[in-house]
């Protein structure tokens, strides 16, 4: 068996003051396994430049994977 890392994504997620939706920011072709400290002072980056009212909610991290025999 063979895994081959197609690509990794990060989707920071920011909560809006007074709104049921929230604000996704995506990043495509992201380091694999980025360290967790770089991918929150990433969101903390976003969350800064954000309208205000904005806040972190989180950050989803999604790796792709092919694995063949």
């Amino acid at each position: 068996m063979m895994q081959q890392r197609l690509s990794t994504k990060l989707q920071v997620q920011l909560e809006q003051a007074g709104a049921d939706k929230l604000n996704k920011i995506n990043f495509s072709n992201v380091v694999a396994d980025p360290a967790e400290e770089k991918v929150i002072e990433l969101a903390e980056i976003m969350e800064r430049m954000a309208v205000a009212g904005n806040s972190l909610d989180g950050v989803i991290v999604t790796s792709q994977s092919r694995i063949t025999k």
